[in-house]
């Protein structure tokens, strides 16, 4: 199945075999799950596992992201005439599960609600997981990660369980790990928040930032993959159930 959603096409082809006459698309975490399976199954082939688009368009911005929900609805059971998006006779459960999980891609966290405990998920971060020892919320936690106060704001569901799950699959600006070795035999490792010919700036596992002149250093190791580990499977649930609701500043329709 594709997802050819474009906005260009004529609204009678919307309106042909309406398949959810009221337009409505469920929201609650069940049926994201349900929509998430269907659509890794059969969509993710042509836009990609969490929506960046491939053989297909992305699904996370320009005219997919703005589709009305009733136009996205018919264009996922229909298809669209004239493109390489066929119809996908599912039933109207199905379809508007996966019409679930295509709008939690573009969705604050925050403001979709998933499946886990998030008190079990905050338990976890700040023990067992070890997740503090690196990263901050709200001042509580530690170094080097990223600062975690705004992330359900900031992230997508998807995006958050990829961080979770696969924390080396995007490893964000400013924190690929390093290895510094200094010529008087001294090692500086942590995150490399700066890097250019003249100088490199690192950030240790105790929040000290390390200024370090190219001419100081007899070698620079990289790591490809993150510190991170990726979360035990019973865990990852939990962690991003707590971790969707983290937001700095108060959000406006957070379940």
């Amino acid at each position: 199945m594709r997802l050819w959603l474009l906005l260009a096409v004529a609204s009678a082809v919307f309106g042909q075999n309406n398949l959810i006459p009221r337009g409505l698309i469920p929201r609650d975490a069940a049926a994201v799950e349900a929509g998430r399976r269907i659509y890794m199954g059969s969509c993710s082939g042509c836009h990609g596992a969490t929506g960046e688009g491939s053989q297909g368009p992305s699904l996370l911005s320009g005219r997919a992201a703005r589709l009305a929900d009733r136009a996205l609805l018919n264009a996922i059971a229909n298809g669209l005439p004239g493109t390489s998006m066929p119809d996908f006779p599912m039933g109207e459960e199905k379809v508007a599960q996966v019409a679930a999980f295509v709008r939690s891609l573009t969705a604050p966290a925050i403001r979709t609600q998933t499946p886990g405990d998030p008190e079990r998920g905050r338990q976890l971060f700040f023990g067992a997981a070890g997740c503090a020892g690196c990263h901050m919320i709200l001042g509580a936690g530690g170094h080097p990660g990223p600062d975690l106060s705004n992330i359900g704001a900031d992230r997508t569901v998807p995006q958050l369980r990829e961080a979770v799950t696969r924390p080396s699959a995007r490893i964000a600006e400013g924190y690929r790990a390093v290895k510094a070795v200094l010529r008087d035999g001294r090692t500086v490792e942590g995150v490399a928040r700066n890097h250019n010919n003249y100088s490199l700036q690192v950030l240790d596992q105790a929040g000290k930032l390390h200024l370090l002149q190219a001419s100081a250093l007899t070698a620079m190791e990289w790591r490809d993959s993150s510190l991170m580990p990726p979360a035990a499977a019973g865990d990852a649930v939990h962690l991003i159930a707590f971790l969707a609701r983290q937001s700095s500043r108060p959000t406006v329709g957070a379940p």
